[in-house]
């Protein structure tokens, strides 16, 4: 079909083009355009545009090909016509498109003509040319309004004051008329605008925004982490009379009064009652089997052969009695929970009784059986983890006789970790679960109209006339990149538990770490003590060395001859013949250093296979022993702080396309993929949780008619911050399984429950979030602040340094509770840093340059004193360990970092301060090798009495004889007996 525009004057050709005539051929797949005047130097498909259309819409040119021609004009000279062929991707329907010319080129009003790809219908009527302008009748002056009209009474007023305009004649204001409904109709839609509208401009702003979900957002885009609270935890310790073993997933725990009623009398507290008391209820944090047994009851410390003594504050680690008989009786493994109490008044005044502040829980990191040497009381050495250490000194009573102590403290062992809240699906089961209906597309579609939500299947949402690819290769147009609406919904249970994960996913990360480097030395240890103490090997050992080495190395082992010689060969070449096994470690080191938790069910299978079963469970993250401290757990961050809930398919009937892992919470959805099952719960002004998935891009969206049953967890705030000794009763699910339970307790008060943070509060803090933590390091300083916010670094400094090409930050660290950093030290340290460090700078660490010192004291003693005894208290007091009060030595590496000054001042005190000390004279402080003659010689005492050192030295005095370059101490005791 044929569109012709109407041509102008000959001088209006010769200066800009101006479309005459657009013809669609037979194929409907080109145009022909014929133009008037001169066409731009430069066009391409970008220069055309098609509008309109009903049913196929945004049709795109593809290729553009010019054709000039000279016409016989009516004036003096010929006129000049160009013509077009433009390439379509798709003809278009039976209505009206419009070809329009973009750019500078066109003659306004000349460059756009309307045509149609079917010859059908009436033709369009021609565009109106510039240069004739249809006129128009006057409107006159435009009746005023009133922009202030806000909602529906003054939306009715301003309506009826332009009908009365529009229509004179028109004077019925009673409601049944059928104009006055109208208008009341209007009136009741624009009052639902203008609330819109006034709502999202409230919302829109952090200092306006009213609705909690809203400046929850907004907080979280200047990176400020607004919590919903968070749920208390303490620690419980059951007390029985026979061994119990118990599923913790099937134990619950509450305070409850003792009324004097038969169902409430003993430790034990029914199902009915548990769920209807309306009071806290607190959950074991770690899901896993035990075993709790009489003899954790109440473990006696072992106070050892001397009179008085105490644990002091930062130990870690004590002694237990393991039982009074010549049987072991303790089964305590790394991992467990003891609580160290103090169960009777100090020497001075035991009528005073305990005092309930000094009790602590510890983790066990190693327990170590042991003999005392005097009595031959079968003792364990147990250790805890440094983030564990004492806070207080505890005290150990004294012997009453041999081997018979009269503990002043006790560990109580069958201690579990709990939280606050309950499950709704606990006490029902999958009875209580709550049903999520996901809409179907069809209804969504409905509801969404034209953004309805594709499936999952069909993501892109691709028309049928649409391909993947144009024929040029150029990106998919908008509708087909259309992306997935959200879908949200909420729970009907309020008061929905928030928890950080435990344990965190980096510790767990860099404890599985850790496992996996003490593997193969453990492994190592194993086949030296084998080569050293065995004549013959056992089953297990012959399992053990067949895994690590294969049969092929075996060989030697079948008869009955010593096999000392081929464990020797196997302990000689452990690198060579496990350097595939090696190097695999090393990698999955290397991942979870990286802070990527191991999957129990690959790299477990993968380390049994080849290094056994202890190590596959040494990683997995059920094992406690990965848990970390005790003091973290019980301080939990509520800004890290999740929603305690669980999405999974229906048990029965579960639909292949809905199979796979469970839907999990995330603080937020901006680190996850397509695939990661992963959920948002977001709390309203009124407690309600909404659950918002993804849409397909970030975090995966459920399929359309799903269906997801929710188990969460109810209770949460400060409500469960009970005081010590409060819990006194359990429950579990299954009948008669705590018939032997003979008390349950909390020796130490429940903490760290939060309620919500107000919206006001976290108004005024999210603008300063930016401000508060280094995102960056630019300077020296920066790197050295980075490196020592890590807990295992003391302290760290750093410089910039030109190496020829770039800027090197040299960070030398000094580590916490060593002299020297390890290797492993400097490598994560120089990893943590390469998020921060700025572009073009290299990250170097290395050890802190230690200054080995000489340093000698006189010390004059009173007559009465054994000078034997006052010199190794002067020595506990100055070198490396810990001194009597627990408090580091004067030359420990945690009392001594970078550019501290070494004080004759500050070590005569330290003398004088010891009882029986006359009198402390510093003689020699000065640096180890120091030059002792001529001009350059050096002082024994500074002038000032002070050795200085340099910013990035460290002094060290070990005084070890076995390491002299480590510093040397003459401490010359004289008077005394």
């Amino acid at each position: 079909m044929t569109v012709t525009s109407e041509p102008g004057s000959a001088a209006e050709y010769e200066e800009m083009a101006g479309i005459e005539q657009v013809r669609v051929d037979a194929g409907r797949r080109t145009l022909t355009v014929t133009f008037s005047g001169t066409l731009p130097a430069r066009l391409d498909r970008n220069s055309f545009r098609i509008e309109g259309g009903q049913r196929v819409t945004e049709i795109r040119v593809l290729r553009v090909v010019r054709h000039t021609s000279e016409e016989a004009g009516a004036g003096p000279a010929n006129r000049l016509t160009n013509h077009l062929t433009l390439t379509l991707d798709r003809p278009g329907d039976e209505s009206t498109y419009r070809l329009r010319a973009l750019g500078s080129g066109f003659r306004r009003g000349r460059d756009r003509a309307a045509f149609r790809f079917h010859p059908t219908g009436r033709e369009p009527a021609p565009a109106p040319s510039a240069a004739e302008p249809v006129p128009r009748p006057s409107a006159g002056p435009a009746p005023a309004i009133d922009y202030l009209a806000k909602d529906y009474a003054s939306f009715r007023r301003l309506l009826l004051e332009r009908l009365a305009l529009t229509l004179p004649k028109w004077t019925e204001r009673r409601a049944p008329d059928v104009w006055v409904t109208l208008v009341e109709l209007l009136a009741y839609v624009g009052d639902q605008l203008s609330y819109q509208q006034d709502a999202v401009a409230t919302e829109a702003y952090l200092d306006t925004a009213r609705l909690r979900t809203s400046v929850r957002r907004h907080a979280r885009l200047v990176g400020y982490p607004m919590h919903e609270g968070c749920a208390a935890r303490t620690v419980v310790c059951v007390q029985t009379d026979a061994p119990v073993p118990v599923r913790t997933a099937d134990l619950a725990f509450t305070a409850f009064p003792v009324d004097g009623t038969p169902e409430t009398a003993g430790p034990v507290l029914p199902l009915a009652l548990l769920v209807t008391s309306r009071r806290p209820v607190y959950r074991p944090l770690e899901r896993r089997e035990m075993v709790l047994r009489p003899e954790h009851n109440r473990i006696p410390l072992f106070p050892g052969s001397r009179a008085e003594t105490h644990l002091p504050a930062g130990a870690t680690r004590a002694t237990l009695r393991d039982g009074y008989g010549i049987h072991r009786a303790l089964r305590l493994t790394p991992g467990d929970l003891l609580v160290l109490e103090e169960t009777a008044g100090s020497q001075d005044d035991r009528a005073a009784g305990p005092d309930p502040a000094r009790r602590q829980a510890v983790r066990l990191t190693r327990i170590t059986p042991d003999v005392d040497p005097d009595s031959g009381t079968l003792l364990v050495d147990v250790e805890w983890a440094a983030e564990d250490a004492l806070t207080f000194p505890l005290r150990v009573g004294p012997a009453d006789g041999p081997g018979r102590p009269r503990p002043a403290s006790v560990a109580c062992g069958n201690a579990l970790l709990v939280e606050h809240g309950i499950e709704n699906t606990w006490l029902s089961g999958d009875a209580g679960e709550e049903i999520i209906q996901v809409p179907g597309r069809a209804e969504r579609e409905e509801a969404e109209g034209e953004d309805a939500v594709p499936a999952p299947g069909d993501a892109l949402g691709l028309d049928a006339a649409v391909s993947s690819r144009d024929a040029d290769g150029s990106a998919l147009t908008a509708a087909a990149a259309r992306r997935f609406r959200p879908f949200v919904t909420a729970l009907s249970g309020r008061g929905v538990t928030w928890s950080p994960p435990h344990p965190r996913p980096a510790d767990l990360a860099a404890a599985q770490a850790r496992q996996l480097t003490d593997l193969a030395t453990r492994a190592r240890n194993r086949l030296r003590d084998l080569h050293h103490s065995v004549t013959a090997l056992s089953d297990e050992d012959r399992d053990f060395l067949q895994l690590l080495f294969g049969e092929r190395q075996l060989l030697g082992l079948s008869d009955d001859a010593d096999p000392g010689r081929v464990l020797g060969r196997l302990l000689s070449r452990f690198d060579e013949l496990l350097e595939p096994k090696l190097r695999r470690l090393e990698a999955l080191d290397r991942r979870a250093r990286s802070g990527c938790v191991l999957d129990p069910e690959d790299t477990g299978w993968e380390l049994a296979q080849t290094w056994g079963r202890a190590a596959a469970w040494a990683v997995h993250p059920d094992n406690p022993a990965l848990h970390g401290s005790v003091r973290g757990a019980l301080r939990p961050d509520p800004r890290e702080a999740v929603p305690v809930l669980r999405l999974h398919p229906p048990r029965d009937g579960v639909d292949e396309d809905d199979a796979g892992p469970p839907w999990t919470p995330r603080r937020d959805l901006l680190a996850s993929g397509p695939g990661d099952r992963h959920v948002v719960g977001e709390t309203d002004d009124d407690g309600v949780l909404a659950l918002r998935f993804g849409d397909g891009r970030s975090g995966a969206a459920p399929r359309p008619g799903a269906r997801l049953c929710a188990e969460y967890r109810i209770g949460n705030g400060q409500e469960g911050n009970i005081g010590a000794e409060a819990v006194n009763r359990i429950a579990s699910r299954v009948p008669g399984a705590l018939a032997h339970v003979t008390g349950v307790r909390n020796p130490l008060p429940a903490t760290g429950g939060t309620d919500p943070e107000p919206v006001a509060e976290a108004r005024l803090a999210a603008p300063r979030e930016p401000f508060r933590g280094l995102l960056r390091a630019v300077t020296a300083e920066d790197y050295a602040t980075l490196a020592a916010s890590r807990s295992d670094v003391q302290r760290a400094a750093a410089t910039l340094r030109w190496n020829g090409s770039w800027y090197e930050a040299e960070v030398a660290v000094d580590p916490l509770g060593a002299p020297d950093p390890s290797p492993r030290l400097l490598e994560e340290v120089r990893a943590s840093l390469h998020r921060f460090r700025r572009v073009g700078h290299d990250v170097v660490t290395r050890p802190a340059l230690q200054v080995p010192l000489d340093v000698a004291l006189d010390v004059l003693v009173g007559p009465h004193c054994i000078a034997d005894h006052l010199r190794a208290e002067l020595l506990r007091r100055l070198l490396p360990g810990r001194g009597p009060d627990g408090g580091p030595g004067f030359f420990d590496p945690d009392a001594l970092t970078f550019g501290t000054p070494v004080r004759a001042g500050a070590l005569i005190a330290l003398c004088m301060s010891v009882p029986g000390v006359r009198h402390a004279e510093v003689t020699r402080l000065r640096r180890l090798h120091a030059p002792g003659e001529g001009a350059t010689a050096a002082l024994d005492v500074p002038p000032t009495g002070e050795l200085r050192l340099r910013p990035l030295e460290i002094a060290r005095l070990d005084a070890d004889a076995a390491h002299p370059e480590n510093g040397r101490l003459a401490l010359r005791v004289r008077g005394g007996r």
